[in-house]
């Protein structure tokens, strides 16, 4: 039988060969007993059943995650400018972030660290190729959590973010959030009409009331790097817009930007409004 807090790569490797058979259509005795054959490794196949659907994973405290504020926001920006990557050689799972401004990508590391129960915060490094801050952390836990909330319906997240909707709006809006002076209005983009629509939920928890907008944009984007032109992967985007003098003042006081050039801009709309 699998030691609970045994070796982080075997677990993993066990981990991958039974979610690779469960894909080939097997079913969980079926499974049991091949593990068993070819590993000479024990597995219930009510365990299995519970890798299989995320209700466990074979990790357990080894990889833990830290619900909190520093989660929140960690999700939050990870829904706008968040990849995921595998290094299977070694078994890693790595959440990343790849953004321009360099106090986004340090304060999503520190959160990223706070998050995974880990004291020494993530340190951002810049990539050539990219022409991007580069953050990431390991965590097969969160790795899968993200990789289910991306391919099915991210509002699996919402347990993680409801209790700290400040910050998970925080980490959306520094993520794709941005500031129109002259239209007096915050907005926030994304492909996903299930992510926008969790987060003015999120938002209406604040008391800051939105509208969702749909948009129709190029079929191709052209690479600011190289010139090339690529397919986008949806014809439409969806966008949250916040405007009227309470909503924008109390966005300002309770959610707010990480990125100093984004709070600058607000700081900006809010000085337009009498008395502030």
């Amino acid at each position: 039988m699998v030691r609970k807090c045994g070796s982080t790569k075997e677990r993993l490797r066990f981990y991958d060969e039974v979610m690779r058979l469960r894909g080939l259509g097997l079913g969980y005795k079926r499974i049991a007993r091949i593990m068993w054959e070819k590993y000479s490794v024990r597995l219930n196949p009510g365990m299995i059943y519970k890798w299989i659907s995320g209700r466990h994973h074979p990790l357990g405290r080894c990889n833990r995650m830290v619900e909190g504020s520093g989660l929140a926001y960690v999700i939050g920006a990870w829904l706008g400018d968040g990849r995921l990557a595998r290094d299977r050689r070694k078994y890693e799972y790595y959440v990343k972030l790849e953004v321009s401004d360099y106090d986004f990508a340090e304060e999503w590391g520190r959160r990223l660290a706070e998050a995974l129960g880990r004291s020494k915060p993530y340190t951002p490094r810049w990539d050539n190729d990219l022409q991007r801050w580069v953050v990431k952390g390991s965590s097969a836990l969160l790795y899968d959590l993200l990789k289910r909330a991306r391919e099915g319906d991210p509002w699996i997240l919402m347990p993680y973010l409801e209790k700290y909707p400040a910050e998970a709006c925080r980490g959306s809006f520094d993520a794709e959030g941005s500031v129109n002076i002259n239209r007096y209005q915050i907005e926030a983009c994304n492909t996903n009409s299930r992510t926008i629509g969790l987060f003015e939920g999120l938002l209406g928890k604040l008391g800051i009331d939105c509208r969702m907008h749909k948009f129709r944009w190029d079929e191709f984007m052209k690479c600011p790097k190289t010139g090339k032109l690529y397919r986008r992967n949806s014809g439409s985007i969806m966008c949250l817009a916040i405007y009227g003098e309470e909503n924008i003042l109390r966005f300002a006081e309770r959610v707010g930007f990480t990125i100093a050039r984004k709070r600058a801009a607000l700081m900006k709309l809010v000085r337009r409004y009498p008395g502030c």
